[in-house]
């Protein structure tokens, strides 16, 4: 009898196996750096947070096209898109107003001056219209850059009507 219990314990510690060494996990790292202007919102697809006049803050996305950078007001039921042109003191930008689901669509052409204490910019509007131009202000919202899934989330362009 002990010699038959000492075999099927032999049995059943061979069929159950030893217990194999775990493979090492990865790690959740980044592959590599941010490139140092991603700290200051410069990069491609980066989200940042636009207002014209006094309405509430809305998303706007800034992404690169083959000439230089694109800014666009993403929601909202007034929007703006164009080429915008940063400099040591400010930007410039070209573009559009408009309303996506309205007749409000028209040129503007902003300079815009850099607000040093909280780093956005801030300008009058000028336009080809006959309405009030609008105050636009844009900056960088590190916060807002990973809502909605992040830079590059979805593919907004800011074209979307």
């Amino acid at each position: 009898m002990a010699r038959t219990l000492i075999l099927a314990l032999a049995l059943g510690a061979a069929a159950c196996g030893g217990r194999a060494t775990p493979a090492p996990t990865i790690g959740n790292t980044a592959a590599q750096d941010a490139p140092a202007e991603a700290a200051t919102g410069l990069r491609d697809g980066a989200l940042w947070t636009c207002q014209i006049d006094d309405y509430d803050p809305q998303p706007c996305k800034l992404s690169r096209d083959g000439q230089g950078w694109r800014l666009a007001k993403l929601l909202g039921s007034q929007r703006f898109r164009g080429a915008v042109v940063f400099r040591e003191d400010g930007a410039r930008f070209l573009g559009e107003y408009f309303c996506p689901w309205g007749d409000c669509t028209m040129a503007i052409d902003v300079d815009f001056t850099r607000d040093e204490d909280s780093g956005a910019y801030v300008g009058q509007a000028r336009t080809d219209g006959d309405i009030q131009p609008p105050t636009l202000r844009f900056q960088y919202d590190e916060p807002n850059d990973a809502a909605f899934g992040g830079a590059g989330y979805g593919g907004l362009t800011g074209d979307e009507q």
